[in-house]
């Protein structure tokens, strides 16, 4: 069951990580539009960049639980050359155990925030004036996705599946 659980999930973190590729196009492409419009045209845009910023927060959290699945994060690789098969998946089964705690924790203050934001309307200080329950949205679903497939990687590493 958790092996059918985890493999929906890999489609969901897989998903969410083509999401965030599609707004890092996006934010590529309207910084380079600003630059143009700046230094050739010398009229930069009011909204590029304050939306840009935010985006990254999508970025950022959309990408990280399909780095996770991937293997994509930074590992200290020249200690786990010195270990036998089983001190490794020891250690990544501790690992796995204190990054599901961070990313409860993670998730925890992340919703506080956001709907904390939703509550009293939160907006930005801008011209734009972005709701920040809209923005902040995108660090809890990449947080929850985040602990899902922490879970599961602590879990699977736990059986020796992983």
């Amino acid at each position: 069951m958790l092996s059918s659980f985890y493999h929906k999930l890999t489609k969901i973190n897989s998903l969410v990580a083509a999401i965030s590729c599609i707004i890092l196009l996006f934010v590529t492409f309207s910084i380079f539009v600003d630059v143009i419009l700046r230094y050739f045209f010398g009229s930069p845009s009011t909204w590029i960049t304050e939306v840009s910023t935010y985006l990254f927060l999508y970025i950022i959290f959309f990408g990280t639980p399909y780095a996770l699945q991937q293997g994509l994060h930074v590992k200290v690789t020249f200690l786990l050359d010195r270990f036998s098969t089983r001190k490794i998946r020891v250690l990544n089964l501790v690992t796995s155990i204190l990054a599901t705690i961070f990313a409860m924790v993670l998730l925890w203050q992340t919703s506080i925030m956001t709907w904390t934001a939703f509550k009293e309307k939160w907006t930005s200080p801008t011209m734009l004036s972005v709701p920040y329950s809209w923005i902040y949205v995108a660090m809890v679903i990449g947080s929850f996705l985040l602990l899902l497939t922490f879970l599961c990687e602590a879990i699977l590493s736990f059986k020796g599946k992983s």
